[in-house]
């Protein structure tokens, strides 16, 4: 048979073996080899079609007959390195692309399956080094970025996945795969709307892809897009109605949207789905925490851990959840498991701070209290800075920025520090929100701005609420001296004046926070609760309460002369100070104006839960914080009756004592 009419055979079979007629492409292969058995090609083809065909042992001895005439046969290498990749003997196909490549140095896509191959041993550096070598010789390659950005991803070098996935995206931006991995990697970045361009994209697309169907909704969550994930997920169980995880996040998607009989429902499906989904018995334990049916929501976190002991969400839910109760030991034993099973969780790392300072262990409690930086949901509007943090170095002529946090309450009770930092050198400014500025302006050298004022230029920085870990603070080493807040002397003169025709004991009440305050149902009570048990002779009641809630109305205005409605008169807390200071004695609930009561050193009546907040401690009628503070707590959870009865009482006896100087 002439040269012309073997290569013309072959030509055939191949063609036929492209078209997948894989029989017919045997049957020429093996007239081909009756008559030349040394032919290379035909025995190559031959052992593509037996591997492919399912006769390995067939396409192995037509293998060895190839190799057996030329040992570095390259195409019958990569054939190798292909079969031994299907059958997971990934160290041997990498030898066999890895001498491949030595005759075909370069061929874009030999690299490209060597770095396929090395990736499944884990060898990710070589991987990520193969895949570039075949960028180099064919950039336009989209598989190959597409590859590189998944080895990329599993070394965690996100930002340069990102921008491969995005260089393959211009190759094929329709690949919705490739749009979920992109989507992935942006995620991770923590850019959750960049995230969520290419997952709608994806979804848009595919709109019964259900995989990208399910990311879409997870990420809209966590945005806080919390509408369009509950649609998202409503549509992601409509097309697979046994996910029990998806139904288990529709729960607390919309338990956060206040929708709670509907989260009940939609966390009780997945349960009937998966008994043991521990997430979907937190979720419920969360939902019930916010009806605050306090018992229900612990036998759920209960279930939870049950249902999966190393789950460490679900103890740090279940250690806040005792805390609610009342169970302060077990919670803190709880939270400790929670911390030992993911010391990198930062909300659980952050109760968990709230657990051990409440006990009174500042040491550990401090350090940990570090982790609220890192919770999106607790430190998410505060400033942000990208100068070094402090350390409590000698500052040495440097400046240095104290910025305010959370709560106006939070500021009030940790300027005390400013003192002790104004002792290690260098300039401080003070960053505060607008209400505190023209009050602090007065007790301190250091340069106060208002939040959203521009800042002077700084070296280092440090939140107000970091200070008692940079100075060791313990129980016995609070900086608690008051006053340490002073009023504006003209203004405190003004309302000296205008209260000076008032023989009877001034009182100023605050019975609600901002109803905004993750804990608010539990430390806030309505006027009709408080105001009316306060009514006693000899006693002038003043409301401080900035801003009544529509059902107070009614209460302030039914009591008439009984409370004067000084909110009018309160600007900002320079104002409040200065009224404060001209009063006799505030009664309030865990709010700003009782730590601007303390931090001036008036005396101060707080109406506490049994255990809410780490800095009232346990079990104690005092403040080592306020020395002129004194605490009424809730006997057990929920039990405002007996502190509101105390106080009463003991207001009533001061009252009696006024009146009894008044006419004697």
């Amino acid at each position: 048979m002439s040269t012309a009419a073997v290569d013309r055979i072959l030509l055939q079979a191949v063609g036929h073996y492209e078209a997948g007629r894989v029989e017919q492409a045997g049957a020429l292969c093996a007239g081909l080899l009756e008559k030349h058995p040394d032919h290379l090609p035909a025995l190559h083809l031959s052992a593509i079609i037996a591997f492919v065909s399912d006769r390995v042992a067939d396409g192995v001895t037509l293998l060895g007959r190839v190799f057996g005439l030329d040992p570095d046969h390259a195409p019958a290498l990569v054939t190798l390195g292909d079969a031994l990749a299907v059958k997971g003997e990934h160290d041997g196909a990498v030898a066999a692309f890895g001498r491949a490549l030595l005759r075909r140095p370069h061929d874009a896509s030999l690299y490209n399956k060597l770095g396929i191959a090395l990736c499944e041993l884990s060898r990710l550096a070589e991987a990520e080094a193969a895949y570039r070598r075949a960028i180099e010789l064919d950039p336009q390659r989209r598989g190959v970025w597409l590859n590189l950005g998944n080895v990329l991803v599993d070394m965690g070098q996100i930002e340069e996945a990102i921008a491969a996935y995005r260089r393959a995206l211009e190759a094929d931006p329709d690949d919705v795969g490739l749009l979920r991995n992109l989507g992935a990697a942006l995620y991770r970045r923590g850019l959750l709307e960049d995230a969520l361009l290419h997952y709608r994209r994806a979804t848009e697309l595919a709109p019964d892809h259900a995989p990208a169907l399910r990311l879409l909704g997870l990420v809209l969550h966590e945005a806080g897009h919390l509408r369009e994930a509950v649609e998202v997920y409503r549509r992601t169980i409509a097309r697979d109605d046994v996910d029990y995880v998806i139904a288990s996040n529709l729960g607390a998607c919309l338990c956060e949207l206040g929708a709670f009989d509907e989260a009940i429902a939609a966390c009780e499906r997945a349960l009937a789905l998966r008994s043991d989904h521990a997430p979907a018995h937190t979720n419920l334990g969360i939902i019930f925490e916010k009806q605050n049916r306090v018992e229900a929501a612990v036998a759920a976190h209960r279930r939870a851990v049950a249902a999966d002991p190393a789950y460490a969400k679900g103890h740090a839910n279940l250690a806040v959840a005792l805390r609610n109760a009342g169970e302060i030991d077990e919670a803190l034993a709880v939270s400790h498991r929670s911390v030992a099973l993911d010391p990198a969780q930062p909300l659980a790392q952050y109760n968990h701070a709230h657990f051990l300072l409440l006990n009174g262990d500042f040491a550990a409690g401090f350090e940990a209290y570090r982790w609220r930086r890192k919770c999106k949901t607790h430190c998410e509007g505060d400033p942000v800075f990208s100068e070094p943090e402090w350390l409590g170095e000698p500052l040495a002529g440097r400046t240095l920025l104290l910025f305010a946090e959370f709560g106006l309450g939070d500021a009030l009770q940790f300027v005390r520090y400013l003192p002790m930092v104004g002792t290690m050198g260098g300039k401080i400014i003070l960053q505060v929100q607008p209400a505190l500025a023209a009050l602090l302006r007065t007790m301190t050298d250091a340069t106060v701005i208002a939040r959203g004022e521009p800042l002077p230029p700084f070296d280092l920085q440090l939140p107000l609420m970091s200070l008692p870990l940079v100075f060791g603070t313990t129980l016995d080493t609070i900086p608690a001296e008051v006053p340490y807040l002073q009023p504006d002397p003209a203004k405190l003169a003004r309302w000296r004046s205008a209260l000076d025709g008032v023989t009877a004991l001034k009182v100023g009440v605050v019975w609600a926070g901002n109803p905004r305050h993750k804990g608010d149902h539990q430390r806030s009570l309505p006027a009709e609760a408080v105001l009316p048990r306060l009514v006693t002779p000899g006693v002038q009641l003043y409301s401080l309460q900035k801003e009544p809630r529509p059902s107070d109305v009614p209460v302030l205005s039914a009591l008439g002369a009984d409370i004067v409605d000084l909110a009018p008169a309160l600007g900002d807390f320079a104002d409040t100070a200065a009224a404060v200071a001209a009063l006799d004695l505030v009664i309030a609930v865990d709010t700003s104006v009782a730590h601007l009561a303390g931090a001036l050193g008036r005396p101060v009546w707080m109406l506490l839960p049994y255990a809410l907040d780490w800095r009232w401690l346990r079990d104690r009628e005092d403040s080592p914080w306020y020395p002129t503070m004194r605490l009424y707590r809730q006997e057990k959870p929920q039990a405002w009756d007996g502190v509101l009865t105390r106080v009463s009482a003991e207001l009533a006896r001061l009252g009696e004592e006024r009146q009894l100087i008044k006419r004697g």
